[in-house]
């Protein structure tokens, strides 16, 4: 939550945006009325934004299109918001200045607010008035995304599978009732009987494993939730399945790291034997995965012997 203490809900958010960052396309295209495709690319921000931006702890930033899109996920309203969200986005803008015609060009991300739980008092945007030294006054404005008021009907129809970890903090004022109840139980577990199989259908061309960990997330934060419930908390267990670390696609893909591993250490070593320079075995780790120098002089002093 972008305060330097992260949470379970922060921790979701980052291990969508790393291992399925396409989840971000529809949100972004609710939020600010774009039209991205859903296999438009998003790319994390370069090095250079990292180290600066992780001084702040930005929950998500991403870049799709020419732009940058900055997420910041919220449990509850906090009335210092927008200090930080301006905090976050100048320091952005800041690792990306650019100079044009003798000036520097400071290009401010797309930003906007995840709000997790429901708030009568949480507007639609939040903005704050910057006034200049020569008198200039500039309004910078985030639009807030409310969780609450989206329908699992809608959250389908609009491909926001990003929300559906987060959907069971709709109900947390009712668990204690909830658990009291069977027939609410019963309701609750059909709700979530509804969503695997709807989740299941909306992923079905995916092979990553998606279906799997979206429904691990989900279950991660179902178990964080009903921590007090112990006897909800099992009953719900029981229709999620399985263990909640760690999760399914993670042996597929530390089984594609070892293959890409293996390949690279044969051709460094092979390259190597036959002469070829080091710029160009470089040249090929960046254009052949697209590594960052850092980890391409990981490799080069791994298996460059």
């Amino acid at each position: 939550m972008g305060n330097g203490n992260s949470t379970i809900y922060d921790d979701v958010l980052r291990t969508i945006q790393e291992r399925y960052p396409k989840l971000l396309v529809p949100l972004i295209n609710e939020v600010f009325h774009t039209s991205f495709p859903t296999d438009e690319k998003v790319t994390r921000l370069p090095e250079g934004y990292q180290k600066l931006v992780s001084k702040v702890v930005a929950d998500s930033c991403s870049v799709i299109g020419n732009h940058v899109y900055h997420l910041e996920c919220q449990s509850t309203k906090d009335g210092t918001m927008m200090l930080r969200m301006a905090e976050y986005d100048f320091m952005i803008a800041m690792a990306g200045a650019m100079k044009e015609n003798g000036h520097y060009r400071l290009k401010m991300p797309k930003s906007c607010i995840l709000y997790l739980r429901g708030n009568p008092n949480i507007p639609d945007e939040d903005a704050l008035e910057l006034e200049l030294a020569d008198g200039q006054a500039l309004i910078y404005r985030v639009p807030n995304v409310k969780l609450e008021d989206y329908t699992l009907d809608e959250i389908f129809k609009k491909n926001l599978l990003i929300f559906l970890p987060y959907y069971i903090l709709r109900y947390e004022k009712y668990f204690h009732a909830i658990a009291q109840d069977e027939e609410k139980t019963e309701k609750l577990i059909r709700e979530y009987h509804d969503i695997l199989e709807q989740l299941e259908v909306a992923t079905k061309k995916n092979r990553d494993g998606l279906f799997q960990d979206l429904m691990q997330l989900i279950r991660r934060i179902l178990d964080y939730q009903l921590r007090k419930e112990n006897k909800l908390r099992e009953r719900m267990d029981k229709i999620m399945g399985g263990k909640v670390l760690p999760l399914p696609s993670d042996k597929l893909r530390e089984e594609r790291e070892k293959g890409i591993e293996s390949g690279i250490e044969t051709l460094i070593t092979t390259c190597k034997e036959i002469g070829v320079s080091k710029e160009i075995i470089e040249n090929k780790l960046k254009m052949k995965y697209a590594f960052s120098a850092e980890r391409i002089d990981q490799y080069m002093k791994k298996y460059w012997k």
